[in-house]
């Protein structure tokens, strides 16, 4: 019997903007895509939410010739994605420095985030403070670039010290500020004041010592991360949900086979699918077949395309194309919405009509393709771009298995993931005399709904789906178990789990699947 546990006291912790349903109901909030990698600025491995691409610019920045992530997170907006989460990732970026004179001292200022776009300038005065020697206020602005007058941000911290006794110590202000930190010794006298010389002059200002980097390329072991420091993918453990992955390779540099491994086996414990981009070797279907046959990789818990994609307008910018798991992450969330919404017809995925392939596929390639459980990006005639294929990453055969296809897949983690976070409360109140009756109510409810939106497969619901709920000794801990099944494919044939709830967590296995025909 295959197991797949969820430990209950292990959860992700859950930012307020990335809350919770309070119960198990059926969501129809847009699906979650989680985006890793390198951007212009911003917060290092911590999750942001964002709801479109100028929320992205906001914090990150814009496009830049390192990463193919602005890009992949702007097409996810284009072609229907509603709901991100993007996890910046940096491999050796240095901070800026803002050095301020204190007489022969310094008070020495470091940049919040690394990065080459921090460009940061303070200045320092002395305005209403100055019958106290010991206080000063302290402005910081981020430019837009260097050499610009564009101002993006800026901060004011009035009368602080650097005296570690007073009330407004500088060290202790600037833990708030998004823009930068106190470092090193702190000068024993008051910053000099920059104020203008003469009235009606511009304020001057203080540029940066020491400019910050944007660090090397991303190595496998940068987008996995730590567990214990929350790092990489496990940045990404404290979001409560997410639905899609995208790990967007750098220009003419391919993530590696040790990220693809970690990456899908977290989609695994996360009840989430990885959109997996193609080696930049793939340049022509025949490369895509050659190098599929040697890949040596595999999920059930992936997908992966071929080929790219381009802006119609700038072929010549990128002639190898753009990776196109944030088209195709948008894509999948827009007919997600669409099903939920009550939408049953069957559409074509297209593609939004300013992008296009960097290659073509023929009716042959894409037979030979989807063999190897590679979905193919396919220009039709009059112009437009389908997604071709119904693939999970791994090889396929004629016996159609719900592990190998991409709907029933993502079906099946749509309704394991809302299962387990709607059902946590039971370990919680896994001694209530009314737990059993109450956990059976909600998940009737949303197997019902779910058959009610033509979800689940089979005109009857007794065709579609099946709720069990029973409580039972467990050696010394008590224990309640939840048998769920769902028509996936076929009425009557369902993929049946048995969800356990003890006061130390909660445990999913997979058992055989039941066909009753």
């Amino acid at each position: 019997m295959a197991v797949e546990s969820v430990d209950v006291a292990g959860a992700p912790s859950r930012p307020e903007s990335i809350a919770p349903s309070s119960s198990l109901e059926l969501s129809l909030e847009p699906t979650v895509t989680a985006f890793l990698g390198r951007t212009e600025r911003g917060p290092v491995n911590e999750p942001i939410e964002l709801r479109n691409f100028d929320d992205y610019r906001r914090v990150f920045g814009g496009h830049c010739a390192f990463s193919h992530l602005p890009h992949t997170v702007q097409h996810y907006f284009q072609n229907g994605g509603e709901r991100a989460v993007v996890v910046r990732l940096t491999n050796g970026a240095t901070h800026a420095v803002v050095d301020v004179p204190a007489g022969n001292e310094r008070l020495r200022l470091k940049a919040r985030r690394p990065g080459s776009r921090e460009t940061l300038r303070v200045s320092v005065d002395y305005d209403r403070v100055e019958h106290d020697a010991e206080r000063f206020n302290l402005v910081v602005q981020r430019l837009s670039r260097s050499g610009s007058a564009v101002i993006e941000d800026q901060e004011l911290f009035p009368a602080v010290s650097v005296s570690g006794r007073d009330a407004r110590f500088v060290v202790d202000v600037l833990k708030s500020s998004e823009l930068v930190s106190v470092v090193g010794p702190l000068p024993s006298r008051r910053p000099n004041a920059t104020s203008a010389v003469h009235p009606g002059q511009a304020i001057p200002y203080l540029g940066m010592t020491a400019a910050g980097s944007d660090g090397r390329e991303l190595t496998d072991y940068d987008v996995i991360g730590s567990k214990e420091e929350g790092t990489g993918l496990f940045a990404l453990d404290r979001v409560e949900r997410i639905d899609l992955l995208c790990i967007p390779p750098a220009p003419e540099r391919d993530v590696g086979t040790t990220a693809f491994v970690a990456a899908s086996g977290y989609c695994a414990r996360r009840r989430a699918m990885l959109i997996w981009d193609p080696p930049w070797s793939w340049e022509g279907s025949g490369d895509a077949l050659r190098g599929i046959r040697a890949t040596g990789i595999a999920s059930g818990n992936a997908l992966t395309y071929f080929p790219r994609i381009r802006p119609r307008a700038e072929y010549a910018r990128f002639p190898a194309g753009i990776p196109a798991c944030g088209a195709l992450a948008g894509m999948l969330a827009a007919a997600d919405a669409a099903l939920l919404a009550g939408d049953r017809g069957a559409s074509p995925l297209l593609l939004r009509a300013s992008l296009t392939t960097a290659a073509d596929v023929g009716e042959r390639q894409i037979s030979m393709l989807h063999r190897f459980g590679v979905n193919a990006l396919v220009r039709m005639q009059g112009g437009h771009v389908e997604l071709r294929g119904n693939a999970c990453f791994a090889v396929q055969d004629t016996r159609a298995s719900p592990a190998q296809r991409l709907d029933t897949r993502r079906t099946a983690l749509f309704v394991l993931g809302s299962l387990e976070r709607g059902t946590r409360w039971v370990c919680r109140e896994i001694g209530a005399d009314d737990a059993c009756e109450r956990l059976e109510a909600l998940v009737k409810s949303f197997m019902a709904q779910l058959h009610e939106l033509g979800v689940l497969k089979g005109k009857r619901p007794e065709q579609a789906w099946l709720v069990r709920v029973a409580r039972r000794p467990a050696g010394a801990e008590p224990e309640i178990m939840l048998r769920v099944g769902f028509s996936l494919l076929r009425p009557e044939q369902l993929a049946i789990y048995e969800l356990r709830f003890r006061a130390s967590g909660m445990e999913t296995r997979a058992v055989p699947p039941l066909d009753t025909q």
